[in-house]
């Protein structure tokens, strides 16, 4: 007897977005519904393959008339996860999008879906023997995928063009046996589709996690360890107060994707401004086929219906921190164009939302836990950089080549000129955010600890490098670092807590590549450590607080 089909709907397609918000404020959770972002929302758990952990996009380091995109999926990868490796899902569709226009809308998306092959299906193994390139027969379940652009035109319908099809990704990390030489394998995998300067490069396969910060401190009551108490631990208990990152040993699976500046800007549009971000999307009606499906070749589980988007990552952290649990996933299925009609609206979800915007809960955290004072309850600075990107108010200082210059009020840091706001990460490809190039306002030598905030006019929020320091940069950011800057009031924010008010966690856990996909070799199998550098050969150290920081017991 054949066992019955078992359905699972993860979202109507036809359920308006607001509803869905409404239905969550009252308690109510569509069954299977996912979420993304290093397991931020709810019910990320179910479906981290779907999960998008990080974005970045950055002015080419070594090819600074292109823009690199990175989006990364599947959190938190144990590389000895043998013998069931991560990959990317076959059933799930990977895009990263651009609006070249600031009408919060896609006008480029690059599309992936990928495609496994299992080689033979009577060995239980990855490889059944060393994988030296990747048509090595010794690879038993190799990977592709077809990469599509799809482009906005002046007629609402999106043109289509698929710009790869079977392009290859390297085998996960399994070993230096199985794998070795690994980086000439994820070498092998990098593509070049077309040529001279109009050519893209593109990857997609597994790498080091990037993402570094002391997630187990922070989530402990927003703990920053390093730091004296009581922001800090004291002496004496369980745990050290040396720094740890959390994602140190851990792999993630990269899609990253060159592509020049002059293929991503608007024809005929000035528009330097690109809003970036990511989502993986499901087919709306899961089917369960059982032993049944198995024996009479439809296999163990069936996916049909159109697409619904599952997963959205744009700037770092606010899904995880700025967003409220009543709504993290519901976020993941709106469009960025949806953000700007549910925040003004005088509803439950609307007003929901825009107090988590203006008065974050962390910066009340902050407050309540550290008495760290706040500019107040209607922080139009955290809007421009969460929504709208960023315009001076007043004067402010960078660091160039030439040394440091005075930005006027009013200078356009990565605002579109007539932006329609909505949650993105922003880039201005206009030539002075060029790093390298003559005429630059780059800062030297990177700041990558406070990017922006520290004088970097190409540093985070300003897109986002691998490097950036986002948890640092982003608790200043609420703690009213940017606030005189970017609004027309004055806020006197200590500048001692630039030093106080950070998770000590500076640097990935491995160096990065100085070329495409510049994200760095994964960890394998025998050889990955979870332990951080800072707990296993540093002394402890504590740094004693500035008076009147409000970090410090007085």
């Amino acid at each position: 007897m054949s066992q019955p089909r078992r359905t699972v709907r993860l979202l109507s397609i036809v359920l308006a977005p607001l509803v869905m918000m409404m239905a969550l404020l009252t308690g109510y959770t569509p069954s299977g519904v996912l979420a993304s972002s290093h397991r931020e929302a709810p019910l990320i758990a179910r479906d981290p393959y779907a999960d998008n952990t990080d974005v970045y996009a950055f002015i080419s380091p070594d090819r600074p008339d292109s823009v690199t995109l990175i989006a990364n999926y599947i959190p938190l990868e144990w590389p000895e996860s043998g013998p069931n490796f991560f990959e990317f899902d076959d059933n799930v569709r990977y895009e990263i999008h651009v609006d070249n226009v600031g009408d919060a809308r896609s006008h480029i998306t690059f599309q992936f879906d990928f495609d496994t092959r299992t080689r033979n299906p009577n060995t239980f193994l990855y490889n059944t023997g060393p994988i030296t390139s990747l048509d090595d027969e010794d690879w038993n379940k190799p990977q592709t995928f077809t990469l599509t652009q799809r482009t906005a035109r002046g007629n609402g319908q999106p043109s289509s063009a698929v710009l790869g099809r079977n392009l290859r990704t390297p085998p996960v990390y399994v070993g230096t046996k199985s794998t070795p030489n690994y980086e000439a394998l994820a070498t092998a995998a990098i593509h070049t589709i077309g040529s001279g300067a109009n050519a893209i490069k593109v990857f997609a396969g597994q790498r080091d996690d990037p993402f570094f910060a002391d997630l187990g401190a922070i989530f402990d009551l927003l703990s920053l360890r390093g730091q004296a108490p009581p922001i800090g631990y004291p002496s004496g208990q369980d745990q050290s107060n040396l720094p740890q990152d959390g994602l140190a040993g851990y792999n993630t699976h990269t899609i990253a994707i060159q592509v020049p500046i002059s293929r991503l800007r608007a024809s005929g549009d000035d528009e330097p401004v690109l809003g970036v971000w990511a989502t993986a999307s499901r087919r709306s009606t899961r089917v369960l086929n059982g032993v049944g499906g198995i024996l009479d070749g439809r296999g163990a589980e069936s996916h049909t219906g159109n697409f619904v988007q599952v997963s959205r990552l744009g700037m770092p952290l606010v899904n995880e921190v700025v967003i409220p649990l009543a709504l993290k996933d519901a976020f993941n299925n709106l469009r960025p164009e949806q953000d700007a009609g549910i925040y003004t609206a005088d509803t439950d979800v609307g007003n929901l939302l825009q107090r988590s915007v203006l008065d974050p809960e962390l910066q009340r955290l902050l407050k309540a836990l550290y008495n760290v004072p706040n500019p107040g309850a209607n922080r139009l600075d955290l809007q421009a950089i969460f929504l709208t990107g960023l315009k001076t108010t007043k004067p402010f200082t960078i660091n160039t080549a030439g040394g440091p210059v005075e930005l006027p009020a009013g200078t356009n840091v990565n605002q579109p000129s007539d932006v329609q706001p909505a949650e993105m990460l922003r880039l201005n490809t206009a030539a002075p955010f060029r790093p390298g190039v003559e005429g630059s306002v780059c800062a030297p030598t990177p700041n990558y600890q406070l990017g922006l905030l520290g004088g970097d006019a190409c540093g985070f929020p300003n897109g986002r490098r691998l490097q950036d320091d986002v948890v640092d940069i982003e608790l200043l950011a609420v703690a009213g670092a940017a606030y005189s800057v970017l609004t027309s009031e004055t806020f006197a924010f200590n500048p001692a807590l630039i030093g106080a008010l950070r998770d000590n966690v500076n640097q990935n856990d491995r160096q990065f590549l100085s070329t495409f996909p510049y994200v760095s070799t994964p960890w394998s199998g025998t050889d990955h450590r979870h332990a951080n550098v800072f707990e296993t050969n540093l002394p402890q150290v504590f740094t004693q607080q500035p008076r009147q920081s409000g970090l410090r017991e007085e």
